[in-house]
């Protein structure tokens, strides 16, 4: 394999492990698990996890949805609000999978309510903390609008849905379990005083660290984690994850070197890893980690060489360690994105991406 360009590479072995663990664990809590495959966004890394058992997925879009729809997925949960103007395209993926949408607005069920010709499931999403989207915990009235909008016609109400996003700005592992604690038990609330009306509701959570971290999910019946797959340097930082078990890179080639500064010049920049950033203690701003890459593998971190500078082609690399000043013009160096799922979301679409065995 040629890395002339910045390539988003995927070890197949990390990530299977990573799929067995969170399937076990899910398994091991009695949930239902319906990973979200807008990390990956491959149609192969799909196939890693029917070796699991799972046959429900989460997405968020419907150009998503029709994709791994194609590819033989027949239970997908789109976890974005709906959007009224692609009605008719839900309709159409309702006609031949089991679909589920997300509201948060009545105006939303009712698009979908006067498109979808086949049952529909629908959630309605609930803000327990995040304060993106969604209803927040004690709104009946709010809930009461979503329900009438999609009475009398094929949608069926499935339950309650959250994101707590929150838990990526947490500080440490204690604050996470503290976040998912709070968003759970919330979310359970919510869930309870509806239960009588619609006996088979279920609530959904799922963000990575909360699922990683945590051992006790007694408040949920599904999760839908994504990032797990293939974590990155972000959730290594939180402590979601062990720096072995971050199963993606971004190959980059080493343009020019500036010993003088202890820089170097790459061909990676925010078209190739976003601008997500992380503040880390002792560093400045920094936008990944520098690694060697040597035989189609990444190797242990040497020291504190970050990125500390995208524009758009561009990335600045600050070689600390010894291996970093012995870079030079030609090599290619693997780049721990901060965010894999960005960096999926840029390269993987551009067919820059590989996948190591």
């Amino acid at each position: 394999m040629n890395y002339f360009t910045p390539t988003f590479v995927a070890d197949e072995l990390k990530a299977g492990n990573n799929i067995l663990r969170m399937a076990e664990k899910a398994k091991a809590n009695g949930l239902l698990f319906r990973p979200h495959f807008k990390t990956h966004q491959s149609v192969e890394a799909g196939e890693w996890f029917r070796s699991e058992g799972v046959t429900a997925i989460t997405v968020s879009s419907v150009e998503m949805a029709q994709r791994f729809a194609g590819a033989g997925w027949n239970d997908i949960t789109i976890a974005f609000p709906h959007n009224p103007h692609e009605s008719e395209a839900v309709a159409a993926l309702a006609d031949n999978i089991n679909l589920n949408l997300l509201f948060d607005n009545p105006v939303q069920a009712a698009a979908a309510a006067s498109a979808v010709r086949n049952t529909t499931g629908f959630f309605i999403k609930a803000d327990t903390g995040y304060h993106r989207a969604g209803i927040l915990p004690g709104d009946d009235a709010a809930i009461s609008c979503i329900l009438d909008a999609a009475k009398e016609s094929p949608l069926r109400f499935k339950g309650f849905l959250t994101h707590a996003g929150h838990t990526y700005r947490a500080k440490d592992p204690e604050q996470v379990l503290k976040i998912h604690l709070n968003s759970t038990q919330a979310l359970a609330g919510m869930k309870a005083r509806y239960l009588d009306a619609f006996p088979e509701i279920i609530a959904s959570a799922g963000d990575t660290p909360s699922c990683s971290i945590a051992n006790e999910f007694q408040d949920v019946d599904e999760i839908r984690p994504g990032n797990f797959v293939y974590y990155d340097l972000m959730q290594w930082m939180l402590g979601s994850c062990t720096f072995h078990r971050i199963a993606a890179a971004v190959i980059c080639p080493v343009i020019s070197v500036y010993p003088h500064r202890n820089e170097a010049l790459i061909l990676g920049g925010a078209v190739h890893l976003s601008k997500e950033s992380l503040q880390i203690k002792g560093e400045e701003t920094v936008f990944g980690l520098a690694v060697p890459f040597i035989n189609g593998k990444w190797e242990n971190a040497q020291g504190h060489d970050y990125l500390t500078s995208l524009s758009q082609e561009h990335g600045i690399l600050q070689t600390n360690s010894p291996w970093a000043k012995n870079l030079k013009p030609g090599d290619c160096i693997a780049v721990i994105p901060v965010h894999s799922c960005l960096a999926a979301d840029l390269l993987v679409a551009k067919n820059k991406f590989y996948i190591v065995r």
